[in-house]
């Protein structure tokens, strides 16, 4: 069979579970995705990954964010013709489609690779068991009947031994206004689906006032430091409501 020049066929083996992790990552360096893809067994070949998302680029299915200062990498975001594909391939989200105005905004970078991190962190140490995207989350409440109470980060279930545990994960790498606040511990103490939530941020300032925010929440809320957390993982020191001293969050989920 012949196609016409420059015309990319696609393998759905291969690029469509790539174009998935970017789109449920919302953004993602260039080492996140041969990570992910590699973990996955996807590409092992570092030269053959550089081929492929060179085609995606290439044929407009990937772009690269101008903003990369400090991460060594170039980062990509979906496009509108990359999601119309991965449509076309049965993997349609309510809330990140073809037809969506507006692509995931530049600011959201950082907060995007920061939870790659931690979820290639889980999978490295054979920790993560399911990791559910925000994007996934955000789509699944637009329709579910038994919906979340929050468009979560993540929620992840991760391995304790033979068993599954799981939490919701949420990453706060700025303060909010105290009105949304107040609107996050309304739909934090309505919450049914979720028994725990693990909230990681990006500096202490940040973490002693997210606790005192969220102090009267009768959920099990857990707080840390986001990068001791992707180093530690179940075994960081979090401070909870019951335990101001801190525990090691892996006991928590037993």
């Amino acid at each position: 069979m012949r196609y016409a020049k420059d015309s990319l066929v696609t393998n759905r083996e291969r690029d469509i579970p790539l174009l998935l992790q970017v789109r449920n990552s919302r953004f993602i360096s260039h080492e996140q995705l041969f990570e992910f893809m590699q973990y996955r067994g996807l590409d092992h070949s570092r030269s053959g990954f550089n081929w492929r998302t060179r085609r995606l680029l290439g044929s407009g299915y990937l772009s690269v964010c101008e903003c990369r200062s400090g991460i060594g990498s170039p980062v990509y975001r979906i496009t509108k013709e990359g999601l119309a594909l991965l449509e076309h391939s049965g993997q349609f989200t309510t809330v990140l489609h073809s037809r969506t105005q507006h692509l995931p905004h530049t600011s959201q970078v950082f907060h995007a690779l920061q939870l790659n991190a931690i979820q290639l962190a889980l999978a490295d140490k054979n920790l993560l068991a399911r990791w559910q995207s925000e994007v996934e989350i955000a789509s699944l409440n637009t329709i579910s009947r038994t919906p979340y109470q929050k468009d979560y980060d993540a929620v992840v279930e991760v391995w304790i031994g033979e068993k599954r545990a799981r939490f919701a994960l949420e990453y706060e790498r700025t303060l909010k206004s105290a009105r949304q606040y107040e609107r996050v511990r309304r739909a934090l103490e309505c919450e049914r689906q979720i028994g725990c939530v693990l909230y990681l941020t990006s500096g202490v300032e940040i973490l002693l006032h997210l606790v005192h925010e969220l102090e009267s929440v009768s959920k099990d809320l857990a707080f840390a430091n986001a990068r001791d957390f992707a180093q530690l993982l179940l075994d960081t020191t979090v401070i909870t409501s019951r335990h101001s001293s801190g525990m090691r969050f892996g006991d928590m989920l037993q």
